[in-house]
């Protein structure tokens, strides 16, 4: 069950996504949130450009707190609602303490990378993605009102996805509607046939599907996931997160992935 959802914002237009997704699975579960806001900065912090123009200081101080304004203002008006929330907006919140109250949930939510002008390839999700060892839901600008009821499982036997099945169990036990997808790959060569029946020891009937996107670049694999998920109206994709650090692109995760959580009309579930 999802019993306690770490909503993680920085105060640009992810506060809303993160903060609204979250109060809906807490809901759903009978779950707490807790927020917390990650601050990029002090705002008595001075840098040397500040000590010779005073005016910058002053400027990126009234940004900082524009911003931990920002993130109060949507978990007054999504999250606080839910019995038992909290929120935290210490300065001193740094990405440690992310990854350490990350590893003690069971669900970290995050509002869309790239959405944010001054912030297009967050920290805070990088962070959540690769040392956090839990899995992710990133939210996306508009989610739609109604339930989770319909979901998309982006199959492909390896680790990566096995985890992120593993972690989807309790969104997936109460879907109307499971699909696994095989993209470029026959069913029996990525096992589905024992992921069917492993969901179904757990009470969940899984449909398969396959779509053959070609020899094609991982973005243009994404794209295909993608339209897919549009196509079949889904509310929920789960996939595995690839890619090896820094060296792999967007938030340091393979083509495929990276246009996935950075253009999914719904949210997406991700475990590395």
């Amino acid at each position: 069950m999802v019993k306690s959802v770490l909503a993680i914002s920085e105060g640009g237009p992810d506060a809303a996504m993160a903060f609204r997704l979250a109060a809906r699975v807490a809901a759903d579960f009978g779950g707490v949130i807790d927020g917390v806001h990650f601050p990029h900065g002090r705002p008595d912090d001075v840098n040397i450009a500040a000590q010779a123009m005073p005016f910058l200081r002053d400027h990126d101080r009234s940004r900082l707190n524009g911003r931990l304004r920002n993130t109060e203002g949507a978990w007054r008006e999504h999250a606080a609602v839910i019995a038992g929330a909290t929120l935290r907006t210490g300065w001193d919140t740094t990405l440690d303490t992310l990854v350490e109250m990350g590893r003690s949930a069971d669900l970290l939510v995050l509002g869309r990378p790239g959405t944010d002008p001054e912030n297009a390839a967050p920290a805070t999700i990088h962070a959540a993605i690769h040392d956090c060892a839990r899995p992710v839901m990133v939210a996306p600008p508009d989610p739609r009102a109604r339930r989770l009821s319909s979901v998309v499982i982006a199959w492909n036997g390896s680790a990566q996805a096995a985890r992120a099945v593993e972690y989807a169990l309790p969104f997936l036990a109460r879907a109307d509607k499971v699909t696994i997808l095989i993209a470029g790959a026959t069913p029996e060569s990525v096992s589905t046939p024992l992921l069917v029946r492993h969901l179904g020891r757990h009470g969940i009937a899984a449909t398969v599907d396959a779509i053959d996107p070609g020899a094609v670049s991982g973005r243009a694999r994404g794209r295909a996931l993608l339209g897919y998920t549009s196509d079949k109206n889904a509310d929920l994709l789960v996939m595995g997160a690839y890619g090896r650090g820094q060296l792999s692109g967007f938030l340091g995760l393979g083509g495929a992935t990276g246009k996935v959580i950075s253009s999914c009309p719904v949210p997406v579930l991700i475990a590395h």
